[in-house]
């Protein structure tokens, strides 16, 4: 797909011209590599904080099930205690 910008400030296009000539490209092509990435990094980003997220929830349940886990200790041992 192409795509077509027209009335850029010149000093921007000679700034592209300078960083894509840094990394030894064509304007054309350091600026579809830099729309690439940018694409990319929101991808990414919407991804790490679902990841973030579930995260969250993952540690709020392990915490519930440790003190659940501890309640059931606490009552086995007065239970055992209770027989003895």
């Amino acid at each position: 797909m192409d795509v077509l910008i027209r009335d850029i400030d010149p000093h921007a296009v000679k700034k592209i011209d300078e960083w894509a000539q840094k990394k030894d490209l064509s304007r054309q092509a350091y600026l579809k590599e830099l729309i690439e990435k940018a694409t990319l990094l929101e991808i990414v980003s919407q991804a790490d904080n679902s990841f973030e997220k579930q995260l969250q929830v993952n540690t709020l349940f392990l915490e519930k099930t440790s003190d659940s886990m501890n309640d059931l200790v606490s009552v086995l041992k007065e239970l055992l205690a209770n027989d003895e």
